[in-house]
């Protein structure tokens, strides 16, 4: 009698222990599915859509960069001839052919700007064809397996011409609406900081 109540001890033993087990493996998995990462630029450079858009980008920059080459090297072999024709000609004559050269510096100079333009909107559109991809698919894993929030990891930074600043993608990638502590904060803010106790 007595061992088979300390047999029926030992198995009610057992079980509350592997289930205090269980229960913290469950506790600690849910714990670690509350925040994601995602590492962006390792997706776009792995994905076929980011491998086509880095093919395109590449392409549509080099022929915008051929299409503009033999004007440049024309302004240097004009810059070497006003060179050599220094103490040969006139003054008059230099200055006036100096300030032609300008002239047609100050015209490459806006259309290589233009040109600087045109590169960084093709590059903020296809870039945002993949970031639009990149939502949806985060949007889809996040609530699948679901975490609460999910970041950015190596966020996507293109410069966007010579003087705006870089385009970057957003570091959350995913927010459950429950994750949002905004409004809570605001009431707290608001209850423990009354009006005038700044002052």
């Amino acid at each position: 009698m007595f061992i088979q109540k300390k047999a029926k001890y030992l198995v009610f033993v057992s079980i509350v222990f592997f289930a205090t087990v269980l229960s913290g493996t469950f506790r600690i998995a849910e714990a670690s599915d509350v925040v994601g990462v995602v590492d962006v630029l390792k997706a776009f450079r792995k994905t076929d859509l980011g491998k086509s858009i880095q093919s395109h980008l590449k392409e549509f920059q080099k022929k915008k960069a051929e299409s503009i080459q033999s004007e440049r090297q024309e302004l240097q072999g004009e810059q070497k001839r006003i060179e050599q024709q220094v103490g040969v000609i006139s003054k008059d004559a230099l200055k006036a052919k100096e300030l032609a050269f300008q002239q047609k510096v100050q015209d490459y100079r806006k259309k290589l700007q233009k040109i600087q333009t045109e590169v960084a909107s093709e590059n903020a559109v296809e870039i945002r064809k993949f970031l639009d991809a990149l939502s949806k698919a985060t949007i889809y894993v996040g609530k699948k397996y679901g975490f609460q929030v999910v970041l950015a990891q190596h966020p996507i930074r293109i410069p966007m011409g010579p003087q705006p600043p870089a385009f970057s993608s957003s570091r959350i990638l995913y927010l459950n609406s429950k994750a949002d502590l905004t409004e809570s904060v605001i009431q707290y803010i608001n209850k423990n900081n009354p009006p005038g106790s700044a002052q």
